[in-house]
């Protein structure tokens, strides 16, 4: 959050806050340093932001005063934070917010009008206090000047903030398996290690191949950011860093919540047991598919920006250049990775014709099904490099991941969908 809170008063053009802000939001120095919160979640609607309560009450130039409630305000022990709230006389809906700057304490450190009510119980990262609190005429100041447009101004921050949420499911993942692969080689059952028992060395293999294609996939759109951030990304990469800053997010977030129940599954009952400290790799990877969307709000998310122009062609294209390679196992998993980008295509103009509801209930399955398409084609694009270097292990994380389910677009009755969600 403090990155996104950095690139979005940049992306603001607000010099007075640049000026305040970012120095200590980027400084090494303990002394100086700054941490930033997202305060955006009410107890209306999380992802649903246009049904933000907090009030905004103009004082002079761009200050406001804020009051309202917020439910869950991660980072809680920032010194800075970026939100929304609606200045009065603002009309509903998202359009009507406005994205404010405040800072929290006063000299003394004192909270600024800032009232904790408490702190949340939550099932996992209980190192980050994230806390219920209420805005009783907090002093904020405008970012970008608008008096509207919020959502859209806290945009850079999402993005940022959705990128390093696939970097972290993919740091959990590696975590979670160098325990495992450890503890293989100390753990003697059945007369051997497990490390050399064939069915726990295919079990590793599989989790190993799950988080080669995470990475994959995750620092592929690290690659896309910094290339924008630098302004030398082309039309077609912006496209891609569009489309996949929500894929690379939701696809990680799942992978990392499997992953890690199978790392405890890994130790036997050691795994359940709380002294052992792995039981909080699962708790601290569930909030991954939660935190900055839903896998079902980043489906959406995906929907949207190809209905806002992403070239699909042009995608489509790139990904097909990733799979051109010489090795014959490499040519399959490639053609599967296609398979799949086509099925998804083929199944999006088939229910855009039945009608938004269709296109709605599937978006889910879409977007995962494009996660790990890609995730597919950049381990062919990765392993056909390094098998130049002799080096086959990313070519054998590439055949496996391709022995996983990749197309996960099927046709659903929504008739039964609806008797299913009802019990």
């Amino acid at each position: 959050m403090t990155d996104g809170a950095t690139a979005t008063l940049l992306a603001s053009g607000n010099q007075a806050l640049i000026d305040r802000a970012v120095p200590r939001l980027t400084s090494r120095d303990p002394a100086t340093f700054w941490t930033s919160g997202q305060w955006m979640t009410e107890s209306t609607g999380g992802s649903d932001v246009g049904l933000t309560e907090t009030v905004a009450v103009h004082e002079e130039g761009d200050v406001y005063r804020l009051y309202g409630r917020k439910w869950f305000t991660s980072a809680a022990t920032s010194q800075i934070a970026l939100t929304l709230a609606r200045p009065e006389g603002n009309p509903p809906g998202g359009h009507g917010l406005a994205l404010f700057y405040l800072e929290t304490r006063d000299d003394e450190g004192q909270l600024r009008d800032i009232r904790v009510h408490r702190l949340k119980d939550k099932l996992g990262t209980r190192k980050l206090p994230t806390a219920e609190l209420f805005l009783d005429g907090a002093r904020a100041r405008l970012v970008t000047g608008n008096t509207t447009g919020g959502v859209r101004d806290i945009t850079p921050m999402l993005n940022v903030t959705r990128t390093w949420n696939a970097v972290t499911a993919v740091a959990g993942m590696r975590r979670g398996l160098a325990l495992a692969r450890d503890f293989a080689t100390r753990r003697v059952a059945f007369g051997a290690p497990l490390s050399e028992k064939p069915l726990h060395i295919d079990t590793l293999a599989a989790m190993q191949a799950e988080l080669e294609g995470a990475f994959q996939l995750a620092f592929y759109v690290v690659e896309l950011l910094g290339a924008s951030e630098h302004e030398v990304l082309d039309a077609p990469g912006r496209d891609l860093l569009r489309l996949l800053t929500p894929i690379a997010k939701l696809t990680t977030a799942k992978q990392a919540v499997a992953l890690a129940s199978e790392v405890l599954e890994a130790f036997g009952g050691a795994g359940y047991v709380e002294d052992t400290g792995l039981p909080a790799l699962l708790r601290d990877a569930q909030v991954l598919s939660i935190w900055e969307g839903t896998t079902n709000v980043l489906s959406l998310d995906v929907l949207r920006a190809i209905g806002r122009g992403v070239d699909l062609g042009a995608v489509r294209s790139r990904v097909l250049g990733w799979c051109d390679v010489e090795d014959a196992g490499l040519q399959n998993a490639g053609e599967q990775a296609m398979r799949g980008f086509d099925a998804a295509l083929a199944w999006l103009e088939a229910a855009q014709k039945r009608g938004n509801d269709e296109v709605e209930a599937g978006a889910r399955r879409f977007a995962l099904t494009l996660g790990r398409v890609f995730e597919l084609a950049l381990l062919v694009r990765h392993a056909q490099v390094r098998l130049k270097a002799r080096d086959r292990r990313p070519r054998a994380a590439c055949v496996r991941f391709a022995q996983t389910p990749i197309d996960q677009i099927l046709w659903i009755d929504r008739e039964d969908a609806a008797l299913l969600a009802g019990g």
